[in-house]
């Protein structure tokens, strides 16, 4: 069938863009230039096309139907002429149309009794998302004249370990969702006729809340925001782990925390939040210096950065681990004398063992080592014990050494512009401005992994890798130094609200 009687131009993809959001859905056919995919969401997405490309491999091979997704009638004629050789019995990437709505299979293994249809994820398990994924492909490839007997999930094993060099096999792993998927198929014309009327239809007057997250990010979500009216300067929403109590908030004409009365809140951490967003005075507490000077010396103040694959990179590590391939350290022997040491490679070789042997050189042997959030740093020290046994003792050791700075700060000090976050980045600003993050080149963590993915690769140029390897100390750095001017109480005057 060719594409030329696809008016209301509905695929696969399109249909879940449409179940979360009508909205989303009729950009995507009349205005993609306004989408916004961040780098880290694109690189997300590459990983899973490799990983796809990986599957047809686990999967014993085929016949590729190499046919472009935007070059719909041609991928047709493909997907005829192979279906038409009794010899080909795995095609990957085979196109289907019914009822204008088009889709692109993974993969469809063929045998006399019936064919079954595998969708492969870059995903460790089965998510609801992927039965409607697999009921849309089901229902069109029904309509279209096969018959499709089973309903496979293909997924990654995050119990796998990349043992040797390119082998690959214990990877994916399928699950059979076929009855799944079959509950959902008397859903699928409906939904259908639904979404190609709102695709030819106006543009639907939809505004932004909690759909635009789930159960994916929508790359529309600035363009829709920037349409709407101002949001309120403090948002209900700001108050941490109160959904519930945010919205019944909101039901009841709220907009503005400051507008809440205290009697509405029972939380005692929401109410510091709503006193110091109201007064604009930060709340410090009277224990606050105590927890603080109280810390011995020598102190170690420690940042990790990691990375992780989709596609295990290196021997030993599975999907999806969070690798440490970095660490900043300043050095506080006595009040006031502040060294510094750091760790990074980006040679593209597994950067663990020089990070723990580096690590074994740079943090003695006493004195409390103080991070920001110890559940993530403690966590990937666990592994390295793991992973290398001989420095297994000195690792868990450097565990039971950590400090929490996070805790400390959530329990003792909030200031109005944190805008109900505790993290590095959100408490730094309000106590030291002039460590802002805004002028490095790279901000977040997010952004420090894709530097590094970059920086790793063979076809990157000397000039670029170094370029990266200076963004990458210079952001680690700030995180620990940070530490360090957080580690005396704020003095604030008396502020205007």
């Amino acid at each position: 069938m060719s594409s030329s009687v696809l008016p209301n131009r509905l695929s696969k993809s399109r249909i879940q863009s449409g179940r979360q959001c009508h909205k989303r859905l009729w950009l995507e056919l009349h205005q993609r230039g306004a989408a916004n995919w961040g780098d880290v969401a694109q690189a997300r997405l590459d990983e899973g096309t490799r990983f796809g490309e990986l599957a047809r491999e686990l999967l014993g091979g085929g016949a590729l139907v190499a046919a472009c997704r935007a070059q719909l009638d041609a991928a047709l004629r493909q997907t005829e002429a192979l279906l038409s050789q009794p010899s080909v019995s795995m095609l990957f990437e085979p196109a289907f149309v019914h009822r204008q709505v088009a889709v692109r299979v993974d993969a469809l293994r063929r045998a006399a009794d019936g064919d079954v249809l595998i969708e492969v994820k870059s995903t460790t398990q089965v998510k609801p998302e992927h039965l409607w994924d697999c009921a849309i492909q089901l229902w069109v490839l029904r309509g279209a004249g096969r018959a499709v007997k089973q309903v496979m999930l293909g997924h990654i094993d995050n119990r796998f370990v990349y043992t040797q060099q390119n082998a690959y096999h214990g990877l994916l792993v399928l699950a059979d969702i076929s009855e799944q998927v079959e509950a959902l198929l008397p859903q699928i014309p409906g939904m259908v006729v639904t979404l190609q009327k709102v695709v030819i239809g106006p543009l639907p007057a939809i505004t932004t809340g909690e759909h635009c997250s789930k159960p994916y990010g929508c790359p529309f979500f600035a363009y829709c925001r920037a349409t709407e009216p101002a949001a309120a300067e403090f948002p209900l929403t700001l108050l941490p782990r109160a959904g519930a109590l945010a919205a019944s908030l909101a039901a009841a004409g709220y907009r503005d925390l400051r507008e809440v009365p205290d009697s509405a809140l029972k939380n005692p951490r929401h109410l510091r939040i709503l006193a110091a967003t109201r007064s604009n005075r930060p709340f410090v507490s009277p224990e606050f210096d105590a927890q603080l000077s109280g810390i011995a010396y020598p102190r170690y103040y420690l940042d990790f950065e990691t990375i992780t694959h989709v596609i295990p990179r290196w021997l030993g590590t599975r999907p999806f681990q969070q690798l440490p391939f970095q660490f900043s350290c300043h050095i506080e022997p006595q009040v006031g004398a502040i060294q510094h040491a750091d760790f990074l490679d980006v040679s593209g070789m597994a950067p663990m063992a020089g990070f723990v042997e580096r690590l074994r050189q740079v943090i003695g042997n006493h004195g409390p080592v103080l991070v920001w959030g110890k559940g993530f740093e403690g966590t990937r020290l666990r592994e390295m014990a793991s992973m290398f046994p001989e420095y297994s003792d000195c690792l868990l050791a450097i565990v039971e050494r950590m400090v929490d700075l996070l805790p400390i700060y959530r329990m003792h000090y909030y200031h109005r512009d944190m805008r109900g976050s505790w993290s590095l980045k959100s408490v730094l600003p309000t106590i030291a401005p002039d460590l802002d993050y805004h002028d490095l080149e790279i901000g977040d963590g997010g952004a420090a992994q894709e530097a590094y993915r970059r920086a790793i690769e063979p076809n990157t140029s000397v000039e670029e890798r170094e370029c990266l390897r200076r963004q990458l100390l210079a952001y680690c750095e700030r995180d620990t130094l940070a530490m360090t001017k957080l580690m005396v109480v704020p003095q604030f005057s008396p502020q205007p609200s």
